[in-house]
């Protein structure tokens, strides 16, 4: 992605981040020890910024510092509205994630740029661009693709990065976004979901990869790609419990226990959520409709699961994940020097701290 050309943008960056952050210009002035001012000046380019002043004002905006000093991907740009002067809600919330969108792009780009991460070559039997999809036949090539045709998928993380898209979850409100690169894409997701909810979202981000949608943001969804939603909706529910695995589970169950100790066995092996799973059943015909009602309604606490299957699910993409190519990738890049601690904790999301990253010997050989 390219830095800014003046300060002109640099000040447009700013006034966006200020109306997404809910802020005056005298309330940013204030949060950064300057005139209000001087605020007008440099969001209209007539000022310029020191860097103690740039970092002041990405910690104030709650972005990150490189956000402001960089174009963001002329793809997002076409697709979403300018923030008007007073943004609703939903604005605010996905132009957040569209800056953590942005910025975990960044790092995409930067580790496979320098040779650390290497996507995999693009399967053309899981790519699809023609308008009329099958979203079940999808999932089942998208399965096959990450090598688990059958059964519970492991960390979503790592099984979205064997297609070539690299998640993280973020912690912002608004649910997920997506954005296809050169041969790769990335994706970011909410961490304050509840777990399978965070699961559902990022395949979901996965379907819009694989119908290779350039951009796409969960938050405010426009009413003319409903109908694209709702294939995707019907990808994701075969991707997360493909309906034969339902119906053999079902059927395995059918004499041992009943459909509700059925269904939350299937919540915890899958890990997705109740309400996912009792919806599931009620399209694939296994309860009526007034069934699903009650059960919907009288969702499993702890000693449910504990009773059905043994254990509770295994919570997954909770805030600062990345998937295992992504993690070694980074340490790659750390072990070779081509990163700082801090820089290396960056890429990591946190999941390290300084003194917590490997040794290093950067020494040359003797001769």
């Amino acid at each position: 992605m390219d830095a800014a050309k003046s300060w002109a943008e640099v000040g447009e960056r700013i006034a966006e981040a200020r109306l997404a952050a809910g802020l005056s210009q005298g309330d940013l002035a204030t949060r950064i020890d300057l005139d209000r001012t001087a605020i007008v000046r440099i969001e209209a380019g007539d000022r310029r910024i020191t860097a103690l002043e740039l970092f002041r004002l990405a910690e104030a905006l709650g972005v990150p510092l490189a956000h402001l000093v960089s174009r963001p991907p002329q793809t997002l740009v076409s697709r979403r509205s300018a923030l008007e002067e007073t943004p609703d809600e939903a604005s605010r919330d996905r132009y957040r994630l569209d800056a953590r969108l942005e910025e975990h792009a960044r790092r995409a780009q930067w580790l496979v740029d320098h040779g650390f991460l290497s996507p995999p070559v693009p399967d053309l039997t899981v790519q699809r661009t023609a308008d009329t999809i099958d979203p079940v036949a999808l999932a089942t090539a998208a399965r096959r693709a990450a090598g688990c045709p059958s059964g519970p998928l492991g960390a979503m993380a790592d099984v979205l990065e064997r297609m070539g898209l690299y998640l993280t979850a973020v912690d912002e409100e608004a649910e997920g976004a997506s954005l296809l690169l050169q041969g790769y894409g990335v994706a970011v997701i909410s961490g304050r979901a509840q777990p399978g909810r965070r699961r559902w979202t990022a395949v979901h981000e996965l379907g819009h990869h694989l119908m290779q949608d350039e951009y796409h943001s969960d938050a405010g969804v426009a009413a003319g790609r409903d109908e694209r939603e709702r294939l995707i909706d019907q990808f994701v529910e075969e991707f997360l419990l493909p309906a034969a695995d339902m119906r053999a589970f079902w059927r395995s169950q059918e004499s041992a226990g009943t459909p509700r100790a059925t269904m939350i066995d299937l919540s915890a092996s899958y890990r997705i959520s109740w309400s996912a799973v009792v919806r599931r059943a009620r399209h694939l015909h296994l309860i009526d409709p007034d069934e699903a009602r009650r059960y919907k309604a009288d969702a499993p606490v702890r000693g449910d699961f504990l009773a059905a299957h043994g254990s509770q699910p295994i919570p997954d993409l909770e805030i600062g994940v990345t998937g295992t190519q992504w993690r070694q990738a980074t340490l790659s890049a750390w072990s070779q020097g081509a990163v700082t601690a801090p820089r290396a904790v960056e890429l990591l999301y946190g999941a390290l701290t300084e003194s917590e990253l490997p040794g290093r010997n950067l020494e040359e050989s003797l001769p």
